[in-house]
């Protein structure tokens, strides 16, 4: 049987192709300017999601003897300096033509660093997820052990953490940190070829490939970070090491900060050898000459971390400024605390469309373009430096909520939010750092 021709749940036949929110159009899309009627309307990305919302089915995955991906894999963790929070979801895709979701995420604290990894699978290959997955578990469980055991070593590593920032003691400290998280994706490699020979001879995925599994089939990208509390000059601020191997984004904010100061971008996506491509975990990309281009090292004021896979970045592109909206969207719909008083509500009410479950029942979401004058970056500058007042728009205004824990809001948020186009995979995973 052709994956794609997997069960159905149990409600109605799933389309034959997902929706196409491009086709979607209005009766006023449909006159004749010529003729003397209205002249032509465009329909609003509202307008045109609540068309398609209904559209999406979902379908169940079925087991065919390889290793599938649960639904959902959420966490969250409190620390000593902050928290950590994630969230995984099968795309509204994947889930009309029942196949499996290709991300995957873990986080981790050591010695009181944050960690975090996110790998996305290419969705060409039907064995990527199983590359996502064990990819980032073995780089997380890698800097565990690591981390510590650089600080053991080097009992003087957190002051030169702090110390002049061109200074020579500072910068070896750098050096250290880029050689761990380099080693982190060098042992992220490993665990795939390892997982491959495990797999090779299985007979469960040679009927699925209709041949020996290969490298090139668990294929995915490798976003990693740690975090680093520090103390500048009696300042709490955090030094942070990236490192980004194709598509998604990695990016800093200080939420105390004004538009112009408060996002660092803190990665690049790479791009394969044609249009649309990016690039994966390989031998060559974690080859010392390739890796050493693509690790950045930052340190500052900067209270939020996100890693996400490209199926939230590419909604919130370009990520200068768009970024700050995904911020927003998160204290709205409460995953990050939001600032200001909560009492009453201000119009716009938040959106409800049909989530692409058995159940289909509508799920509540308050998005910052609804509060927006106009989508351009000045006004989601002005949005951002207003942020304060923009409680009472929030889901809780509303007497509304995604869940009774912050993995569940995280989860229920990536796996609800409408954005025109969007169908893909979202992983997002927030580091959040105790500024007092």
């Amino acid at each position: 049987m052709d994956r794609e021709e997997n069960k159905l749940s149990a409600a109605e036949p799933a389309e034959q192709n997902p929706p196409d929110e491009n086709q979607a159009v209005s009766a006023a899309e449909q006159s004749d300017p010529a003729s003397g009627e209205a002249p032509e309307q465009h329909m609003s990305d509202s307008e045109v999601m609540k068309h398609t919302a209904s559209l999406w089915r979902y379908r169940t995955i079925i087991e065919d003897g390889t290793e599938l991906h649960t639904e959902y894999h959420s966490k969250f963790a409190r620390t000593e300096n902050g928290s950590i929070i994630g969230a995984r979801v099968r795309g509204k895709k994947h889930k009309h033509e029942g196949t499996n979701c290709d991300d995957w995420f873990e986080t981790a604290e050591a010695d009181g660093c944050m960690i975090a990894v996110v790998a996305d699978g290419a969705g060409s290959k039907q064995l990527s997820r199983i590359g996502a997955r064990v990819s980032c578990e073995a780089a997380v469980e890698y800097l565990k052990t690591a981390l510590p055991e650089m600080f053991r070593q080097d009992e003087g590593l957190r002051g030169k953490l702090s110390g002049d920032i061109g200074g020579e003691e500072f910068l070896g400290a750098c050096g250290q940190f880029a050689a761990v998280i380099r080693g982190s994706a060098e042992r992220a490699f490993d665990a795939v070829i390892t997982k491959l020979k495990s797999l090779y001879n299985d007979e469960h995925y040679i009927s699925t490939l209709g041949r020996n599994p290969t490298l090139a089939d668990m294929g995915s990208t490798f976003l990693a970070a740690v975090a680093v509390p520090v103390e500048v000059q009696g300042e709490k601020q955090r030094f942070v090491v990236t490192l980004q191997i194709g598509d998604g984004c990695i990016c800093a904010i200080d939420s105390s900060a004004d538009h112009d100061n408060c996002f660092r971008l803190l990665g690049e996506a790479d791009s394969g050898a044609f249009s649309g491509e990016t690039e994966f975990l390989s031998e060559r990309m974690v080859s010392e000459g390739n890796i050493a281009r693509k690790i950045r090292i930052s340190r500052g004021r900067s209270d939020i971390l996100m890693l996400m896979s490209d199926g939230v970045a590419d909604d919130y592109f370009p990520a200068q400024p768009m970024m700050k909206r995904l911020y927003l969207d998160l204290c709205l719909n409460g995953i990050i605390p939001m600032a200001g008083d909560c009492k009453g509500n201000l119009e716009p009410a938040p959106l409800e469309f049909p989530a692409v479950t058995p159940e289909q029942k509508p799920v509540a979401i308050q998005y910052a373009k609804q509060i927006l004058r106009e989508m351009s970056d000045e006004a989601v500058n002005e949005l951002w430096d207003d942020r304060e007042t923009l409680r009472p728009y929030s889901l809780a205004a509303w007497g509304k909520s995604l869940g009774d824990s912050p993995e569940k809001r995280l989860q229920c948020w990536l796996d609800n939010y409408n954005e025109r186009g969007s169908f893909d995979d979202r992983t997002l995973v927030v580091m959040s750092f105790d500024k007092e």
